[in-house]
């Protein structure tokens, strides 16, 4: 045996692994008999060879390596793996680069996931062919004691380059069970690059309605930007596929710097002359650590079906443009500015629909005895008409000052705000001039905060707040929120308005009890408040319907005990605690995830409120194994026989390579418009690598008639 002797191997391994094997440094081969036979340039491996070059381990029974002929066989069985692939079979036989070979017996495993079995295997340059094969990424003992899906194809095409899979002749086993014949459909591995064409089309059969087919087509413009479209064709009974149709397309942009998505849907229904086209931009860019672009806008002339009475397409816009900049002139300030856009559903109000520019600075000054923040705003409000209540054009400034101190005496603490705000407004009415005025408006809101903490259990709070009016002509125009509550929380805040065209006009005093108990491993917090006016004739007590100087009560209060959490918030009356509002929730998370919200709201709570109102919004799920998920969700309307404004229940079967759900959702809306009542079941059954089967009826009888069938890969 000569023991001079050179191995010169290149093994390509499936799935785009390149490895080349060499007699260097890098190399290792653990043999019991290796012969080199100079003369006709053959090395005999004994049996059980072993050789590993870097990551790859290559065992074999028996082989040959014939470099005059090139050719490799290897007699017996031979194991491969690197990494998480593993390939192993029995009498390979191809050139010594292997990228032609054959063997039979073949199990492969890619990515320590997909499962391939297959009689034979055939590799022709890049593309390897798989006959009789089975395909499966599921556990090979799994949920039924064998695959809870898999593939029985006569022949696989596999091109290594582009990682994609081609079957032909195949059956879908679910459990052993053959339930679907594909004669043709490819997909894609783990690692395939990014290729455009059409995706696998979906069918949707309606019983008594029209067919129709989505044909998604894929197309990746760049490394960072894909677009896709999905149009969906009807066929009436006529074969007329132009009378109604939908088009969904959407462009996405991935950037280091930021994303931006853009999404256009149109829709011509059946019998409409119109199409209604949708259209969504969102951006976000980063330009400097300092500075972030950002931007959204939503343009369609649809019709709504979402409560509307609107029976022909609306023009529709809301968008932004903001530029926000941080430290843009002393450390930790902030500028933003932004140009805004609204219109309406309703025809009838276009014309108060606003352009607005604006833009808000801030800083802050922080020293050791007190805190000082500034916030300028000004914002033009710009519209295509005037009405009687909203001008055609509006110009605010406002300039926003806030001192604020924390001190502690004794168990005292006390915290001091100092808030002056000063506005100047000026509008323009386009149909009467005589209209045209200017508000001018300026507050000081002194408020000190004080609590006491010598108690273990609960700490007393008093809030002084002193609204100052320096100066107001009686003509602002409320351009902001018109948001109203009653809560423990908002009768603290300085201004129980949200926004800032109203303001608290009245001196009040809050006094309340902040308690709470701790007892082995349950917490309980108990928080009450009520608020003395010295002036009941202001604009936020004739919105809650408050006469008197003492005010409702607000109590809200919190319950944990292990794994239960129980919440109140509430608004009793001042004279004999009734409910006027009343919030409850309940949230479990053990062995069940249990949540329960129910609000009650009686009509004399708020000005404008006109009927009670009362609802329950609960939602349960449970883990039934390891499989098996059930969830319900519903909102009910306890004052009309706890009938469903909508529900779903879910059912999920799920394990280590698929997703079966079925659900049922029941809406009950009905504005005898767009909006009308619906029942629909749905069974979604998807798999890791080829995508979904799905089923899905929708009919005003339950299971009366059979539905949509939808397949995907």
């Amino acid at each position: 045996m000569n023991k001079t002797f050179s191995i010169f191997i290149f093994l390509i391994f499936l799935f785009n692994y390149v490895i080349k094997l060499s007699a260097n440094d890098d190399t290792y081969i653990n043999s019991s008999n290796i012969i080199y036979n100079e003369k006709q340039n053959v090395v005999e491996l004994a049996e059980n060879s072993k050789i590993n070059y870097k990551d790859t381990n290559i065992l074999i029974d028996r082989g040959v390596i014939d470099y005059n002929k090139n050719q490799i066989e290897v007699f017996g069985n031979f194991y491969l793996y690197q990494e998480l692939n593993i390939l192993s079979g029995e009498n390979l036989k191809g050139n010594t680069s292997l990228d032609i070979f054959t063997a039979s017996n073949v199990s492969f495993i890619y990515n320590d996931d997909l499962k391939i079995d297959s009689d034979k295997i055939k590799r022709e340059s890049n593309v390897v062919y798989f006959y009789n094969n089975f395909l499966t990424p599921c556990e090979l003992e799994g949920y039924f004691n064998c695959p809870t899906w898999s593939l029985r194809i006569d022949k696989t095409e596999y091109e290594i380059k582009q990682d994609k899979f081609t079957h032909f002749d195949s059956f879908l086993q679910i459990a052993d069970y053959k339930v679907f014949y594909l004669p043709y459909f490819s997909h894609y591995g783990a690692k395939a690059p990014r290729k455009k064409g059409f995706l696998t089309p979906t069918i949707e059969f309606t019983v008594g309605g029209d067919q129709g087919v989505i044909i998604p087509y894929y197309f990746p413009i760049n490394q960072s930007t894909d677009i896709l479209f999905k149009p969906k064709i009807s066929l009436n009974q006529n074969f007329e596929f132009m009378e109604k149709y939908e088009l969904n397309t959407i462009l996405q942009n991935k950037t280091a710097g930021g994303d931006t998505n853009i999404s256009i849907d149109s829709i011509k229904r059946d019998g409409d002359k119109n199409i209604n086209t949708s259209l969504k931009i969102d951006t976000k860019k980063v330009i400097t650590k300092d500075s972030i672009f950002s931007a959204s806008g939503l343009f369609t002339n649809s019709i709504s079906t979402t409560r509307s009475i609107n029976e022909e397409p609306v023009t529709f816009e809301d968008l932004y443009l903001r530029l926000e900049n941080y430290n843009f002139i002393t450390k930790d300030d902030y500028l933003k500015t932004e140009l805004s856009s609204v219109e309406t559903f309703e025809s009838t109000d276009l014309k108060s629909v606003p352009i607005s520019p604006s833009l808000n600075y801030m800083n802050f000054i922080n020293s050791k005895d007190f805190n000082i923040m500034n916030n300028l705003d000004l914002i033009v409000l710009k519209r295509d008409k005037s009405t009687f209540s909203n001008p055609s054009e509006s110009f605010k400034i406002k300039i926003e000052n806030e001192i604020t101190s924390i001190n502690l005496k004794n168990d005292i603490s006390f915290f001091n705000k100092l808030y002056l705000s000063n506005s100047f407004s000026e509008y323009y009415f386009e149909n009467d001039k005589t209209s045209n005025h200017d508000s001018l408006k300026s507050n000081l809101i002194i408020s000190s905060d004080l609590n006491y903490s010598a108690y273990n259990f609960f700490s007393p709070r008093l809030k002084f707040l002193i609204p100052l009016q320096l100066a107001n002509t009686n003509k602002l125009i409320n351009e902001e929120s018109q948001s109203l509550t009653f809560n423990y929380q908002n009768q603290f805040s300085e201004n129980r308005f949200f926004g800032n065209d109203l303001i608290d006009s009245s001196p009040r005093i809050v006094y309340g009890i902040e308690s709470f108990f701790s007892i082995n491993d349950s917490n309980l917090i108990l928080n009450i408040n009520q608020s003395f006016e010295t002036n009941t004739n202001n604009n936020y007590l004739n919105l809650i319907n408050q006469k008197s100087n003492f005010s409702d009560y607000a109590f809200e209060s919190k319950l944990i005990v292990k794994d239960i959490l129980f919440k109140i918030d509430s608004r009793l009356d001042n004279s004999n605690f009734s409910k006027k509002e009343m919030n409850y929730s309940v949230d479990f998370e053990k062995n069940i995830n249990f949540s329960l919200m129910y609000n009650e709201t009686q009509s004399d709570a708020f000005k404008k409120l006109s009927n009670d109102t009362q609802s329950i919004i609960l939602g349960i799920s449970k883990e039934i194994n390891k499989n098996m998920n059930i969830g319900l969700n519903s909102n009910l309307d306890v004052k009309n026989n706890y009938d469903p404004y909508s529900s779903s229940l879910n059912i999920s079967l799920f394990d280590d390579c698929s997703k079966l759900d079925i659900t049922y959702t029941n809406t009950r809306y009905n504005d005898n418009f767009n909006t009308q009542p619906e029942e629909t079941i749905g069974i979604t059954f998807s798999m890791d690598y080829l995508g979904f089967f799905g089923y899905e009826q929708s009919t005003d009888l339950f299971f009366s008639e059979p539905g949509n069938v939808n397949y995907g890969l």
